[in-house]
């Protein structure tokens, strides 16, 4: 098999992957009867900011896995940038369209998830087609990657009082 059509595999399951997997872990907080550690991995209520771990953990697990099987010098560039491109396009697509309907529409809700993800992997599968990109866009990536990780296990138990936290439906903020 073809570096190429490696990629395009890696790339097509990862969209699957953190697509169904994502989907499926909106409920892992309530399945486990509101188990803290499950709070800190999948979405503990009903905030934008949570709603994003619908892609943070399933992209963490595919990659980790992934990167048994697959490699790339981009590996890591690549993994930082399908993180970050859900954080950056849901609460996007999710704040402009609710300030045009005055409210969430569950269909433009999902479909802005799905878009997300597909367009985190487009990302992806053009980072590891690109030439290695060198080691310090590893040290910036592995930097951004722990970043992130931080951001979301503080902001999980100390959210900031703010809209991108605030539970939508008990305008609480953090784990229930």
């Amino acid at each position: 098999m073809t570096e190429k059509k490696k990629i395009i595999l890696f790339c097509l399951f990862a969209f699957l992957f953190i697509s169904i997997f994502g989907s499926i872990s909106h409920f892992f907080y309530d399945w486990s009867n509101n188990n803290k550690f499950i709070g800190f991995l999948f979405p503990a209520n009903e905030s934008t900011w949570e709603h994003l771990k619908l892609a943070l953990f399933p992209t963490f697990a595919y990659f980790f896995i992934g990167s048994i099987f697959f490699k790339n010098p981009n590996y890591l560039f690549a993994l930082f940038i399908t993180l970050l491109t859900p954080m950056i396009l849901i609460p996007l697509i999710f704040y402009s369209y609710t300030a045009f309907t005055g409210n969430s529409i569950l269909f433009i809700d999902i479909l802005s998830y799905f878009l997300s993800v597909s367009l985190a992997c487009y990302f992806c599968y053009i980072i590891f087609i690109h030439k290695p990109l060198g080691k310090t866009t590893n040290v910036i990536s592995i930097i951004g990657i722990l970043i992130i990780l931080i951001c979301y296990l503080t902001f999980t138990i100390y959210p900031p009082k703010t809209f991108l936290f605030k539970n939508s439906l008990s305008n609480k903020y953090g784990l229930i």
